[in-house]
């Protein structure tokens, strides 16, 4: 008995080895420094990403409080699947009392910056239809909410501060 549990640990964590392995080796394998530049261009963009919903997150006032969407529920609440960003950081009202949301996806490419753009849109149509006899005093919120594409990066806020919002995303 003791063998097996032993052997069951030792799987376990050799598992988990490979698995942190295979993340992180990506990047040994590029030598050449174009590569290298890409990626720290890559990178950079996938910081800035997520520190702008970050940042939209934490120097914007919401009326709720707002919660970090898993890879899952992006796709399966906004529709947009995982291969088609390197990077995304998507933040929800917790309660679903708000339309309040952040949404900042580094595309893996300028067309799929598009498609992400045009779920965002639907998402931002589909949240009007729904606030608007559900809680009609948020619905100013999605008036204008802010949405822009810069290259292959897709920002969207819905907030009470649009100007701060525009600010935050530049």
């Amino acid at each position: 008995m003791n063998f097996k549990k032993l052997l069951c640990t030792l799987l376990a964590v050799m598992s988990v080895s490979c698995a942190l392995a295979s993340c992180s080796s990506s990047d040994d394998s590029k030598t050449s420094s174009a590569s290298s530049a890409a990626n720290a261009n890559a990178d950079t963009e996938a910081a800035d990403v997520c520190a702008t919903a970050d940042k939209l997150k934490s120097d914007i006032s919401y009326d709720d409080e707002l919660i970090e969407f898993t890879a899952d529920k992006i796709e399966k609440i906004l529709g947009i699947p995982a291969d088609k960003y390197t990077s995304a950081k998507v933040y929800v009202s917790s309660s679903g009392g708000t339309p309040e949301e952040i949404a900042c996806f580094e595309a893996s490419d300028e067309a799929a910056a598009e498609e992400i753009k045009t779920a965002l849109e639907s998402r931002i149509e589909s949240q009007k239809n729904t606030f608007t006899d559900y809680r009609p005093e948020q619905a100013p919120k999605l008036e204008s909410p802010v949405l822009k594409v810069n290259g292959s990066c897709v920002y969207m806020c819905i907030s009470g501060d649009n100007a701060k919002a525009e600010e935050i995303i530049g």
